[in-house]
């Protein structure tokens, strides 16, 4: 016989997940309707009390991610950003200038001032307000349109390289947008030189009876300077020659071509060095 429960004796209070969804376990604690209508719920028992775990509270907490390891610190000695970074009015990616902690932002305007004046020359001298003394920095490209300079007492100094700061030095024939078209012109430069100042060696230093042509290889070093090679059509060869372009690209120094061969030395087979020029063009 099915036992009728009085509805004046017993509340029936769901917890837990809605019976119907798939998964949910409900839960039914019996609580006295005087207890329910005054407000105060009676202690449950610890069997009745009991809900089941759901499956997020029974799985452990997904672990932490690591934390990214640090880059690696500067060679002992090296300035760079790992001694500290800071920024003088945004980092360098803002269109500002980035530095370490050894470099004021007073001398770090300076050294960005100077570099593009230079036409962004390898090494530049700039002034410090905070120390009083000037201070020789090099400078590199980063190749993502950034310029680095270090030197000094420890200084880092970094800025975009934007077209208002660009050097200017790619209006000049030896120096301009075109590579190739600039390094072809300046080769041919240096073989006029070279080949002039051959013609007017002393027949004992070098002795060509039909004025050899002159070619003239140049490999690029950087810093708009050039290791120089040649070669003349009497089977001379020439060597150890350094081209610098000057900032605006319209002339060029070197220090002096070595040659060596049959025309060389009054026919001996010894060695001659041409003379080094400045500012030809």
């Amino acid at each position: 016989m099915n036992k009728v429960i009085s509805a004046g004796a017993i509340a029936l209070v769901s917890v837990g997940a809605v019976a119907g969804c798939g998964g949910g376990t409900t839960t039914v604690r019996e609580i006295p309707v005087e207890a329910a209508s005054s407000g105060q719920t009676a202690t449950p028992s610890p069997a009745s009390a009991r809900t089941e775990p759901t499956a997020a509270a029974s799985e452990p907490a997904e672990p932490a991610a690591p934390a990214p390891a640090a880059s690696a610190p500067a060679a002992a000695g090296a300035a760079g950003p790992a001694a500290g970074l800071s920024y003088c009015g945004s980092p360098a990616d803002q269109g500002g200038i980035s530095v370490n902690a050894d470099t004021s932002c007073p001398f770090a305007e300076n050294v960005e001032s100077a570099w593009e004046s230079s036409g962004g020359a390898g090494s530049v001298t700039a002034y410090s307000p905070v120390t009083g003394q000037a201070y020789t920095m090099s400078c590199t490209a980063s190749g993502t349109g950034y310029e680095v300079c270090t030197g000094g007492d420890n200084a880092w100094v970094e800025f975009p390289v934007t077209a208002a700061s660009a050097p200017t030095s790619g209006s000049g024939q030896f120096d301009s947008p075109c590579t190739q078209c600039a390094v072809s012109t300046l080769s041919q430069s240096v073989a006029n030189q070279q080949q002039a100042a051959l013609d007017e060696a002393p027949s004992d230093d070098y002795d060509s009876t039909d004025n050899a042509s002159v070619n003239v290889a140049l490999t690029p070093l950087g810093d708009n300077t050039y290791s120089a090679t040649a070669t003349d059509s009497d089977g001379d060869a020439g060597a150890g020659d350094t081209i610098t372009v000057s900032p605006d690209g319209n002339s060029w120094s070197d220090t002096g071509m070595n040659w060596s061969g049959p025309d060389v030395d009054g026919g001996a087979g010894g060695s001659w060095t041409t003379p080094a020029v400045s500012a030809y063009s």
